[in-house]
């Protein structure tokens, strides 16, 4: 149910409040569907009729700080003096951020990995690559090889990230990875069209910039600051 009067975009911001609260101070595992309502002051019934379960709990804070992190993101002028910088500088940014609050990183990350595709509107709206094409740009546009490049640098900043929560990655290793992932940004175009086209039955990535898995990548991290 997606709330459209006043009065039920109030419970749903409750809901989510609360959710965040119990997040940041006990983790994901601490939040249970008739705790939350008590929490927020909405029935059981109504709770359920904006979110089927936990993980759809999960993916609107999930989807509302990604929607908070575009909001300061396209606001801002992009740092960097070269598509690679910008990126670069992003990332590592995203990166800090997630680091803030590391018990919140992991359980969206959780949450996303366990969403059905199902849920492909909300997943969708936090995989988009809208703010990173945005930075990437800057106030110019992106080559055909830069959108095909980008998805690749995002999965090594994903990927990253994971290894980082799981404790086999530390955060310089993490920033490390970064600055060499978005060193492709720079490739010559023969070289990375080469490397696409010897990959095209591959399908993980799409050509149009977006890519296909379901975990999500940096945009979901609104703590930017």
């Amino acid at each position: 149910m997606i709330p459209t009067t006043l009065a039920q975009q109030a419970r749903y911001a409750r809901v989510l409040s609360a959710a965040a609260e119990i997040l940041s101070a006990e983790g994901g595992d601490a939040i249970q569907m008739k705790d939350l309502a008590q929490r927020a002051g909405v029935s059981l019934a109504t709770l359920y009729r904006y979110f089927p379960s936990k993980d759809y709990v999960l993916l609107a804070l999930a989807v509302a700080r990604y929607q908070e992190a575009a909001r300061k993101v396209f606001a801002e002028t992009p740092q960097g003096n070269s598509v690679r910088e910008r990126v670069t500088n992003y990332l590592l940014r995203d990166f800090h951020a997630q680091q803030r609050d590391k018990r919140l990183t992991a359980t969206f990350v959780q949450a996303l990995t366990r969403t059905r595709r199902d849920n492909s509107a909300i997943i969708e709206t936090i995989e988009h690559l809208q703010i990173i094409r945005h930075v990437a740009a800057g106030e110019g546009t992106l080559s055909d090889r830069q959108l095909r490049v980008l998805p690749i640098v995002i999965d090594i900043f994903t990927t990253a990230g994971r290894l980082w929560l799981a404790g086999v990655m530390t955060a310089a290793e993490v920033e490390a990875e970064i600055k060499i992932g978005c060193e492709l940004l720079e490739l010559p175009d023969d070289v990375v069209a080469a490397e696409l086209d010897r990959a095209a039955p591959d399908t993980r990535l799409g050509w149009n910039g977006t890519a296909a898995g379901a975990d999500g990548g940096p945009a979901w991290s609104a703590q930017l600051s």
